[in-house]
């Protein structure tokens, strides 16, 4: 089922006064230097004040350099060698903790060869078997705490923070990313790899039932600007699924943002015939939901805020049903491709007070994850789940 914008409640607008509503005229939101909060946020490296291309260039290599080792959790440091679920592992009968051992061992190995390389094209075969490690533990490794702790998967010296900080390797841009990923989830305690973890599933295939888990401990919160912990490419089976990581707010609506407050996110999806999205990739014009009678709905209050006065960036995600033309679709599920800043408006329709903004992607932020290469997402074992999960009815 093709999903559906949620229209909303239709409200009274004090902004834009009736000449902004002249069918055509369109408005121009702040530029960089002239917001505070652009100026100021990390995740903008190089701000283009009064860029007036259509095409923003990308600079890959720098916008995620900033991954750093958080200080080890208080569960990881308690587990003390001698503890008895860590004496277990040494003598466990069960093949698949045996199994997880020699896999975090197997891709920590993969990470000495790397850094023990003497040359340099050796690197690419070793950089793509490590991607194979870590994509399946992402999607398919069993973990527990114990497991991770005994591994050092945590430990700068020894764990993942050798890839995403590492300062031996110079490791390609997504291998950190989706290094930063695992060891984000695994920091949380999150061990899970069923990608409906946290999720009350309805027999069948529509996952418009579903329903986040009250009593899920990894629930994340959406209300924030930014990127938070997310990652570029991160991917979710299902929208209900990236809003209980915090991507999205909501699990029907494109648009997600509080009053006053602008938007926090977007979904690009197919929709219906009422929304005609224009993807350039970097450049986007987004459809706002029907309003009534010259009003505006909540939704698209929120990104006319986001345009006018708030001037955050938001964050982008793309879903499968948008059309297969679409040069930009993730194969499945829906993806994370960055944030984008809201720089232009445009009155559509007067009467039905629908609107189109102009989103235009942040420099200074890795390529989104679209082309058929090593950087993909999802990954095979991603698109693979995903079968699967559609396959079994749930």
């Amino acid at each position: 089922m093709p999903l559906k914008r949620n229209r909303g409640k239709v409200v009274d607008l004090s902004q834009p006064t009736q000449s902004d509503l002249e069918d055509g005229e369109y408005y121009k939101s702040q530029t960089a230097a002239e917001s505070p909060y652009l100026a100021k946020s990390p995740h903008l490296i190089d701000p283009a004040p009064n860029n007036k291309s259509l095409f923003i260039p990308e600079v890959p290599g720098s916008a995620s350099d900033e991954y750093k080792p958080l200080p080890l959790p208080s569960w990881y440091t308690k587990i003390a060698p001698t503890s008895h679920g860590m004496k277990d592992l040494t003598k466990t009968r069960d093949t698949r903790k045996a199994d997880s051992i020699t896999a975090l061992s197997s891709m920590k190995t993969c990470i000495t060869n790397c850094e023990k390389a003497t040359a340099t094209k050796e690197l690419p075969t070793l950089f793509e078997d490590l991607r194979n490690h870590i994509h399946k533990a992402e999607i398919l490794l069993y973990v527990d705490r114990y497991l991770v702790r005994k591994a050092k998967m945590l430990d700068v010296e020894y764990g993942l923070p050798r890839v995403f900080a590492s300062s031996k390797v110079a490791f390609p841009w997504d291998l950190k990313a989706d290094a930063w990923q695992l060891y984000n989830r695994w920091y949380a305690q999150i061990f899970e790899v069923d990608l409906l973890r946290g999720i009350k599933a309805r027999q069948g295939t529509d996952r418009n039932a579903d329903a986040i888990d009250p009593a899920w401990p990894g629930r994340v919160k959406a209300n924030y600007y930014g990127e938070g912990n997310l990652v570029p490419g991160q991917w979710w089976p299902t929208q209900l699924c990236a809003v209980r990581d915090g991507a999205h707010g909501t699990a029907q609506g494109g648009i997600f943002g509080e009053k006053e407050k602008g938007a926090y996110s977007v979904v690009l999806s197919g929709g219906s015939g009422l929304y005609d999205d224009e993807d350039k990739g970097t450049e986007i014009w987004y459809s706002g939901t029907e309003g009534k009678d010259s009003t505006p709905t909540e939704n698209t209050l929120r990104l006319i805020e986001t345009c006018k006065t708030v001037h955050n960036p938001v964050r982008v995600l793309r879903s499968h049903q948008l059309h297969k033309s679409n040069t930009y679709r993730p194969v499945v599920g829906l993806r994370y491709d960055g944030l984008y800043n809201v720089v232009e408006m445009r009155v559509v329709d007067i009467r039905k007070a629908t609107y189109k903004f102009r989103l235009v992607r942040a420099k200074g932020q890795h390529p989104i994850r679209y082309k058929d290469d090593a950087t993909r997402r999802p990954t095979i074992y991603e698109i693979n789940e995903d079968e699967k999960l559609r396959k079994s009815g749930r």
